[in-house]
């Protein structure tokens, strides 16, 4: 797959993109080596410790996070006698215990007790430990790991820093009911092409063009990302804050809609902070998860036309919509809009260059 770099003269991947087995499999390579999302640190219990299960059944990597005081370690959920699942549930042990055998473990990955091994010779050795050198960081109380060497995210997340290092990150917190999964029949690159373009907003999302000036809606290029924003109709319904992003002060900005390679949005509203993961699971078949955010004393909005589980509705339908289409015989590749889709353009010269 090869983008033209100029906007003007470029044409989209071709369908095959979407729709190739051969294709979806080489960009598995591509998550697996980038920094994923995986929760808040206030899902982490303050003073308990507790192991917490995540990323189940997604890139055959389980992983575990583990708190212990103050220090939060990512680890392998995989037992390293005979690859047991360890961890099933959020608890509060004091160690992660293998049913199979009983072989059990510290907080820190480091192996506790092996019954049965006193015979064993070289034994334990550090192979025998679940600290498997996973990367893990957090980025404001967003806890990301990577399990490859791609590092690329980090400049993104410092983009983004500098641009909204006003806001109050630490009055975050995770809400567990506004929090939802979907699964889509549809590849996961659609999605994210959707999200990358405002161009479908007046046409697709009603209610959200009317809280929202539409000629004022802009896309940032990022190093490893995108950000676009629009003015807000309504000084009430703005994100407020005391930055200037792109010479417009925060008070009069609707929204942020970051995208980080290859899979993250970070969305900065007045109420607080929306994550949406999208995870590839066939070439058609997508898991979007939804993490909801709210400042201290807020909670996410729910109006009838804007609300985000309206807008998520309507992106769905419309891609599942694409994702019909591009299998037709007689659609292969288009153009991009060089006004709106400049997002879009970018999500298709990174992945490129990987693939």
């Amino acid at each position: 797959m090869n983008i033209d770099k100029d906007i003007k003269k470029a044409s989209t991947p071709s369908s095959s993109f979407y729709t190739s087995k051969k294709i979806f499999n080489k960009t598995k390579s591509v998550f697996e080596n980038s920094y994923q999302y995986i929760c808040h640190e206030s899902e982490l219990l303050e003073n308990t410790n507790i192991p917490f299960y995540l990323l189940e059944n997604w890139l055959d990597i389980p992983l575990v996070v583990t708190k212990e005081k103050n220090n939060i370690y990512c680890l392998s959920n995989v037992c390293t006698h005979r690859g047991n699942i360890i961890c099933n549930k959020k608890n509060n042990q004091k160690k992660l215990v293998c049913n199979y055998h009983g072989r059990s473990f510290n907080l820190d990955g480091s192996i506790n007790h092996a019954p049965g091994f006193k015979e064993t010779k070289n034994f334990p050795s550090k192979n025998d430990s679940l600290n498997k050198n996973i990367n893990l960081l957090n980025w404001n109380g967003l806890l990301f790991v990577n399990c490859g060497e791609n590092k690329l995210i980090l400049k993104g997340l410092n983009e983004i820093k500098s641009i909204i290092n006003w806001y109050p990150f630490e009055n975050l917190s995770f809400d567990k009911k506004a929090s939802k999964t979907y699964k889509i029949n549809a590849n996961w690159a659609l999605y994210c092409e959707n999200y990358l373009e405002g161009f479908h907003i007046g046409y697709v999302h009603k209610g959200l063009s009317s809280d929202i000036e539409n000629q004022s809606y802009e896309t940032t290029l990022l190093e490893h990302g995108v950000l676009q924003m629009a003015k807000s109709k309504h000084k009430n319904d703005s994100i407020g804050g005391e930055g200037i992003i792109n010479g417009i002060p925060s008070n009069q900005i609707y929204a942020l809609y970051f995208w980080l390679f290859p899979n993250i949005m970070l969305n900065v509203y007045k109420w607080g902070i929306s994550v949406n993961i999208i995870e590839p699971i066939s070439k058609e078949k997508t898991r979007i998860k939804f993490i909801s955010l709210p400042l201290n004393g807020l909670k996410q909005t729910h109006g009838k036309n804007n609300s985000i589980d309206q807008i998520e509705a309507e992106d769905q339908k419309i891609v599942l919509s694409v994702q019909k289409g591009i299998k037709s015989k007689f659609y292969n590749k288009g153009r991009y809009s060089a006004t709106y889709e400049k997002g879009t353009h970018h999500f298709h010269r990174i992945i490129s260059s990987y693939l």
